[in-house]
């Protein structure tokens, strides 16, 4: 899944936002994304992550 639809199904999961926010702490976001299934970068998810905060 792309960086959007991996967005919405992380807004929709309270569990999965917790488990996003640590991946982002610990640096290991990239990992994170790819262990779920996302085939966005890490600065691509961010990038999607900052349009829909902005």
């Amino acid at each position: 899944m792309n960086a959007e639809e991996f967005y919405q199904k992380v807004i929709a999961a309270p569990d999965l936002e917790a488990a996003l926010e640590s991946a982002v702490d610990s640096g290991t976001l990239a990992d994170f994304l790819k262990a779920n299934g996302c085939t966005a970068t890490a600065d691509e998810f961010s990038a999607c992550v900052a349009q829909h905060q902005a």
